[in-house]
């Protein structure tokens, strides 16, 4: 079992029997980053966001990965013809890119308006999300089924499936090493904390047993001080990533419904008027009760990589020499 009361871990895109009505499309869009980041950015992590073009993102949802052409050359043999029509060109928006990684530090962690392609870490060099430059952060997007549902299906659960005013973005976080000992979600509903789950729930951390009363205390102060009656509706999911002790920080904000996941907590309980349980954190309280990693299932798409594609080629042959790199102090764990 987990600390203070049982565990459901919900899979990734198969909601909850609990959402047995709609949700609300304006309550979606409240939570995309542009909405909230402004409000909240002097309790987050320094950011950048940048608009993407319809072109570039219908060249996300196109099918295989071929990296967009940085060359400016339209030469190609003839073996290449295929390849080189279906490369695009976007220099203006990789030199942006470019910039704002430099400016957010030389490293950064890549989102779009609410998921990151943390699905796609096994394509990355070192399994981490950590960028330096457009093409990786171009193959992680690319490779991720958490970025191909914001782009087609952010409002799945709402009556309002319509997309047609709706603006991706691209969200460039400062790279920031993170203890995902100390990674937490936070439900609340109406205004009040109603769960708080351990984010990492496939390892047992002693830490989070032994300091769950500071912890639970620290992240409710939290709350009362910077989130509680500032966000745009009384009922939301929000993460925060408990650097040392009375130092919190605001990592995002998520739906209140089954299309975010419920991790240790029970979103029938969470949307139950009953009596709320005494305790509202849960977490891994032994090593014989961790859950299996929700990210176990994704792996290579056997459909992205056609062997005798010389674009794949050259991806396979970057891919190698990005694991050959001398990255100072990187580690594979990720805001």
């Amino acid at each position: 079992m987990v600390g203070s009361g049982s565990s459901q871990v919900t899979a990734i895109f198969q909601f909850s029997t609990a959402m047995a009505s709609p949700m609300s499309k304006q309550h979606i869009l409240n939570c995309s980053f542009s909405s909230w980041y402004n409000c909240f950015q002097h309790v987050s992590i320094p950011s950048k966001i940048i608009p993407l073009e319809d072109e570039f993102v219908s060249y996300l949802l196109a099918d295989g990965i071929y990296l967009p052409d940085s060359s400016g050359s339209g030469d190609s043999d003839d073996s290449e013809n295929n390849v080189q029509a279906k490369r695009q060109q976007f220099p203006e928006l990789q030199s942006l890119i470019e910039n704002k990684i430099q400016d957010l530090g030389g490293s950064v962690f890549p989102k779009l308006n609410w998921s990151s392609p943390k699905d796609a870490a096994w394509i990355a060099a070192g399994n981490t999300l950590r960028s330096y430059n457009f093409n990786e952060i171009f193959i992680l997007l690319k490779s991720s089924d958490f970025v191909t549902h914001d782009l087609t299906m952010p409002f799945e659960l709402c009556e309002n499936q319509s997309k047609d005013d709706l603006r991706y973005e691209l969200i460039l976080r400062k790279w920031m090493e993170i203890n995902p000992s100390m990674e937490f979600r936070v439900f609340v509903k109406n205004d009040s904390i109603v769960g708080i789950s351990q984010r990492e729930t496939s390892t047992y951390y002693d830490t989070v047993a032994s300091h769950a009363a500071e912890i639970q205390e620290e992240i409710e102060a939290f709350f009362d001080k910077f989130i509680c009656s500032k966000f745009f509706d009384t009922s939301y999911v929000f993460d925060i990533y408990r650097r040392e002790k009375n130092d919190i920080i605001l990592i995002d904000f998520n739906p209140f419904g089954g299309v975010t996941d419920s991790l240790l907590c029970d979103w029938n309980e969470l949307f139950s008027d009953g009596p709320q349980e005494e305790n509202v954190f849960l977490y891994v309280d032994s090593p014989g009760h961790v859950q299996p990693s929700p990210y176990l299932t994704y792996g290579f798409p056997k459909e992205y990589v056609d062997l005798a594609s010389p674009d794949a080629a050259k991806l396979v042959e970057a891919l190698k020499m990005e694991n050959v790199k001398q990255r100072p102090g990187q580690r594979d764990t990720e805001t």
